[in-house]
């Protein structure tokens, strides 16, 4: 994950603002012009290798949405509908690769949000992945044994091997995790933060910019 400058707070902002303005774009020349802005932030701040993974399956939802959109409406929608849809992931790809999910839970809290909200949120972030090694190394051991999780319909008579596993060390997981929360005082008023967030004159840089392209967009499509 690479490391920011701007407060999470910005760039919460910033998403937030593209993802309307991508909203409102219904031009596909629009829409390919950003996500080329969106891939060349990626590729500078040398991104490229997990933005691909990303588009790994972020390209099949786009392709599902271009396809549905076609059928049921035209061509130049469905290439709309798709592009829409991955300049969206792709902003978001950007917001939560440049920021940790601890950074992520002290902004939301700053900006008013309960604590246990934040917590579950930065919490999934960061854990979310560890569940998804443990059931790949769960996959990995099960085909050892001569068990054939290969993918396709077939693998579903042989769920239970995959799927208790992960259960049980999951809910030994969210164990551990109850008893480590306890033990520092989960939901205890008057919390401080080893790093009190402030915002910069970039932070109110990038706010500005971004309502401004915001307020130009909307004078440019409808007026």
């Amino acid at each position: 994950m690479k490391r920011s400058t701007f407060d999470p707070r910005s760039k919460l902002i910033v998403a937030s603002v593209a993802t309307v303005l991508l909203m409102i774009f219904n031009h596909w020349s629009s829409l390919a012009a950003s996500l080329g802005i969106l891939a060349v932030i990626v590729f500078f701040l040398h991104l490229g290798r997990p933005y691909l993974n990303f588009l790994k399956n972020l390209g099949f939802a786009g392709l599902t949405f271009f396809i549905i959109a076609y059928l049921a409406f035209d061509l130049i929608t469905g290439i709309v509908s798709g592009l829409r849809l991955l300049t969206i992931g792709t902003a978001f790809f950007l917001f939560f690769q440049t920021t940790s999910p601890g950074m992520l839970s002290n902004g939301l809290l700053k900006m008013g949000l309960p604590y246990p909200f934040a917590f579950v949120l930065s919490a999934s972030m960061q854990f979310v992945p560890v569940l998804i090694r443990r059931a790949r190394n769960i996959r990995d051991a099960q085909r050892a044994r001569g068990i054939p999780i290969e993918g396709g319909l077939g693998t579903l008579l042989h769920l239970p091997a995959l799927a208790g596993p992960l259960l049980i060390q999951a809910f030994t997981f969210a164990d551990e995790l109850a008893e480590a929360m306890e033990a520092r005082g989960f939901g205890i008023s008057g919390r401080s933060f080893h790093y009190e967030l402030r915002f910069t004159w970039m932070d109110w840089m990038a706010v500005a910019i971004s309502f401004t392209a915001f307020t130009i967009a909307l004078s440019i499509q409808f007026f």
